[in-house]
């Protein structure tokens, strides 16, 4: 468990103590690296992300606002990294990106029917190595933003406003990919294993 932080660890994280940025690494790297290994699923790539994310954190502490939180601050320095890293890769012929376009997704998730139970904690769920394995099959046919949404929403619990901040787009565009991106993974997950086959609306 991490030791509380001293109530002037913001002003100190802005006059770039070294101390205090150590705590905020460890404070949110695990976060950082999730949200990078969803995007690029690779871990040598993720892991350059995260530190250049980091670095430019810490190069660019003075700026921040504070209209969002420092975590919210910091993953949306990631995403525009892993995008940026996402696009050159595929300038060079090595596609990430997954091999469904928005289309194709919205043309599948109109497929679903609404009432369907995506369940009260999912990540407690997709820890089970058989459907963590296809789920893992499924995101991979996403779109990066796609993934982004479902992981920052539905497996590391941050809300629509906080997404949007990252992400740069609006709330209501948050909500509907999410619902897209939950419709899909439910038709790629409920053959296998039955997932979602229940009566009750998804978690909103």
């Amino acid at each position: 468990m991490n030791a509380p932080l001293p109530d002037d660890w913001l002003e100190r994280l802005r006059a770039q103590d070294h101390e205090a940025f150590e705590a905020f690494v460890r404070l949110h790297h695990g976060a950082a690296t999730r949200l990078a290994r969803r995007l690029l699923r690779n871990a040598d790539d993720a892991q350059e992300i995260v530190q250049e994310a980091f670095l430019a954190a810490y190069e660019g502490i003075g700026g921040y606002a504070g209209r969002a939180s420092l975590q919210t601050w910091l993953l949306s320095i990631l995403y525009r990294k892993a995008v940026d890293r996402i696009r050159r890769l595929a300038g060079e012929g090595i596609q990430l990106g997954g091999v469904l376009d928005d289309d194709a997704l919205w043309k599948i998730a109109q497929s679903v029917p609404q009432h369907t139970d995506w369940g009260r904690d999912p990540e407690q769920n997709f820890r089970q190595s058989e459907l963590s394995a296809l789920l893992q099959a499924a995101l991979g046919k996403l779109p990066p933003e796609s993934r982004a949404v479902f992981e920052l929403r539905d497996l590391q619990g941050l809300s629509s406003r906080e997404a949007a901040e990252v992400l740069g787009m609006n709330e209501g565009a948050v909500r509907v990919r999410l619902h897209r991106v939950r419709q899909f993974l439910m038709q790629e997950l409920h053959g296998p294993l039955g997932v979602g086959s229940g009566d009750k609306g998804a978690r909103r």
